[in-house]
């Protein structure tokens, strides 16, 4: 299963972004790549190393119900606080630095890709080691995001449309 799920994570770029270039041009790979690199920041800052961590700590309990579910507790409040300043830090820079301005619409889209983080559980499925459920949930997004981009993404102008088609498609 986890070797579905590594083909499937270099298979959809190949098919996706030879399309996505000629489409949107450099302009707009170019402005979701930005926004997808500025925004990774705050996704990283609200993850604090939980999924890493969580994963062995998940197996470490996962036979003890009341202990695993006092972990996970613990890892998500720690995930909601940290999760909670680093979208106030994104929104105040929204507000405050002007090259951001221009395309407030793409970055506020782009967010969700860290809230999508913090309330996805991969890190618990891998404890538990439920990886049949994470290949298939990943390739049907994946999936559905390639039926989406090719459905949706038709000019330059639609590159918005492909932030938030990437978005869902890490998700």
């Amino acid at each position: 299963m986890n070797a579905m799920l590594t083909m499937s994570s270099f298979i959809f770029p190949l098919i996706t972004f030879p399309y996505v270039s000629r489409i949107l041009l450099a302009e707009g790979t170019g402005k979701v790549q930005f926004a997808t690199s500025f925004i990774s920041y705050f996704t990283m800052f609200s993850q604090l190393g939980v999924p890493t961590y969580g994963i062995r700590a998940v197996a470490g309990v996962r036979d003890d119900k009341e202990q695993l579910s006092r972990t996970v507790q613990e890892l998500f409040i720690l995930r909601l606080a940290t999760t909670t300043i680093s979208y106030t830090a994104f929104f105040i820079l929204l507000a405050t630095v002007p090259r951001l301005q221009g395309e407030k619409l793409l970055y506020v889209i782009m967010s969700a890709n860290t809230f999508l983080t913090f309330i996805g559980m991969e890190w618990l499925y891998k404890g538990l080691e439920h990886y049949t459920y994470i290949t298939v949930r990943q390739i049907t997004v994946k999936f559905l995001s390639l039926i989406l981009m090719f459905t949706l993404v038709h000019q330059k102008s639609d590159y918005i449309i492909y932030g938030a088609i990437a978005v869902f498609a890490g998700a």
